[in-house]
């Protein structure tokens, strides 16, 4: 693996309120995985992008899902996007 982005999405649901969050992976430029919309707000979504990285050998067991561990352990970069609609996850 040469390089490594994880894109995070997050929609906030009026209303009754809660955030939702969605993380692409992207590896050597390549969009290898896309996880399913989930609840969880901030940055949770690094921590479903390293649980799927984990999962299929790219990063070790027991990794540590922080932006400091994903810099420095796997030279990974990662960006947030805010989403107005909840399609756009």
């Amino acid at each position: 693996m040469k390089s490594l982005h994880i894109e995070g999405r997050r929609w906030f649901r009026r209303g009754p309120g809660g955030t939702y969050c969605t993380a692409r992976i992207y590896i050597d430029g390549v969009q290898v995985h896309k996880t399913p919309a989930q609840y969880g707000g901030g940055e949770y979504f690094l921590t479903a992008a390293v649980e799927w990285l984990i999962a299929n050998g790219h990063a070790p067991a027991g990794f540590c899902p922080s932006t400091r561990s994903l810099r420095e352990k796997l030279g990974g970069t990662y960006s947030t996007i805010d989403v107005k609609r909840e399609r756009d996850l």
